[in-house]
């Protein structure tokens, strides 16, 4: 089995840069990213672009922001009291939230568990809801952002097709793949939440 298809786990490497050629995200082979084929696991051009590919072959994929995470969203940037954020401590450029809103109240969290999170995204955010980005620092209050980082990017990939096989039954019941995450370092499990931060 050597040809990318719906309904087959398929393991990648990549170089994704932006439309000015500048890298902004790897993945290696040893740490490939691993997907369901016609899951929607991944973004439109992308899979678009992996299907009738074959094990080994290396290709270049232009995809357009509306196959990829679609326009920026201004509404999805908000500007809140620093005492809303008060529970979560210490504050930085980049640090992720995960927003839960109720009616008109609204409350901020540090995710506890990343990983299941990232994999219930679904960009781009159509309610104020899921996680949002630490933008800016003011003195009173703080700008989120939840646009996806790569929201309103022509995004270049870079792609090396590294293996094709039949996926379990779980993972075609569940339309996501079961990793194996035994043995990842902290570094190379943070690899893996910004892999599906980026891709679910």
């Amino acid at each position: 089995m050597d040809i990318v298809q719906d309904k087959l786990k398929v393991s990648i490497s990549y170089t994704l840069k932006d439309n000015n050629g500048r890298i902004i995200e790897e993945v290696p082979e040893k740490h490939p990213f691993i997907y369901l084929h016609g899951f929607d696991n991944i973004i439109q051009g992308l899979e678009e672009a992996l299907l009738n590919r074959h094990v080994d072959e290396k290709f270049t994929v232009k995809v357009p922001y509306e196959k990829g995470y679609g326009t920026y969203n201004k509404d999805l940037v908000l500007e809140v009291p620093k005492d809303e954020l008060a529970d979560i401590g210490e504050l930085w450029l980049g640090l992720e939230l995960e927003m839960f809103q109720e009616d008109d109240s609204q409350e901020f969290h540090i995710p506890e568990y990343p990983e299941q999170i990232y994999d219930a995204i679904e960009y781009p955010l159509e309610k104020e809801t899921g996680i949002y980005t630490i933008k800016e620092i003011k003195k009173d209050t703080v700008v989120l952002d939840g646009n996806h980082p790569f929201a309103g990017m022509d995004l270049i990939f870079d792609v090396h097709v590294i293996s094709v096989e039949e996926p379990s039954f779980s993972e075609l019941e569940n339309g996501i793949p079961d990793e194996d995450e035994e043995g990842l370092d902290e570094e190379e499990q943070d690899d893996k939440n910004d892999q599906r931060r980026h891709w679910f």
